[in-house]
This record gives C-alpha cells, sequence and structure tokens, in this order.
C-alpha cells in the first residue's frame, strides 16, 4: 500500500481511497492495476475515486498527474466516479470547481462524475454494472476504500 492512496478491486469496480494528491509514480502504479484488472475481467473497469477530507489541496504539479490519470484512464474505466469528501466551505468550493470545469470543458462527458459521497453514487453505479451494488459498497467500506 503507498502512503497516498490504497486501492483494490471488487468485482468490476476499482475503488482507490486518496490520502493526498497523486505522484507520478503513483499515477504509473494506479494505471498498471487498470490495466490488468482490464486484461484479466475481459472488459473495462468502472473507477472510483475517493479524496479523505484530511488530503491536501493539490498543487499545479499534483493536478498535471490527476488530469493525466483521467485522460489515461478513460483507455481502461468505463465510467469514473470522484468522491470528493468533507463538509466543510473548501471541501464544498473543490467540488463545485471540478465540476464547473467538467461541465466547461466537456471532456469527460458521460465518464467523470463528481459526488459528495459514496453512498450518493450506489444507484448510478447500480445501473452501470446492471446488478445492486450495495454489497460492493459495504466490503469497500469495510476494507477502508470509502467512508
Amino acid at each position: 500500500m503507498s502512503a497516498t492512496y490504497q486501492s483494490e478491486l471488487i468485482d468490476r469496480v476499482l475503488f482507490s481511497r486518496w490520502h493526498n494528491p497523486p505522484t507520478k509514480d503513483d499515477v504509473q502504479a494506479i494505471m498498471a492495476q487498470m490495466e490488468e484488472a482490464t486484461q484479466r475481467l475481459g472488459q473495462n473497469v468502472l473507477y472510483i475515486a475517493s479524496i479523505s477530507p484530511k488530503a491536501k489541496v493539490p498543487d499545479a504539479t499534483e493536478r498535471a498527474h490527476l488530469n493525466q490519470m483521467v485522460a489515461e484512464g478513460r483507455r481502461y474505466c468505463e465510467q469514473s466516479w470522484l468522491v470528493y469528501e468533507g463538509t466543510d466551505l473548501q471541501h464544498n468550493l473543490q467540488r463545485v470547481i471540478i465540476s464547473g470545469v467538467l461541465i466547461l470543458t466537456r471532456t469527460f462527458d458521460n465518464y467523470l462524475s463528481v459526488a459528495k459521497s459514496a453512498d450518493a453514487i450506489v444507484k448510478d453505479v447500480s445501473t452501470a454494472l446492471k446488478k445492486d451494488a450495495s454489497g460492493i459498497f459495504r466490503q469497500a467500506r469495510d476494507r477502508g476504500l470509502i467512508a
């Protein structure tokens, strides 16, 4: 497990819990994990990145790593969700800014969505999987991958 994040594939959903923004090595490692999971499953995965409310705001270099991760991840992920946790004004502003950038650029339409909590996306993930995902989310929560 990296000091920056932890991740695990449950069913066809790759969960990652980010304690801090990714390094270049983190991006390479998660891309390798996505590629391996896609090859093993014979289909693209669903990706859920959960950001701890204690994680620092990414600087310019870290934002570049995040952009690279999102762009490259499209090769392996059918759909992705960013769960940006926290209730403080800073967390709310970060969600609004990220959502606004996604809307304005329209780069990731129908691919990347932003949510406040994992519970808010269970229905969407269930639709994508074509089955109830609540058990998958329960496992992820038990393993510390989502709050």
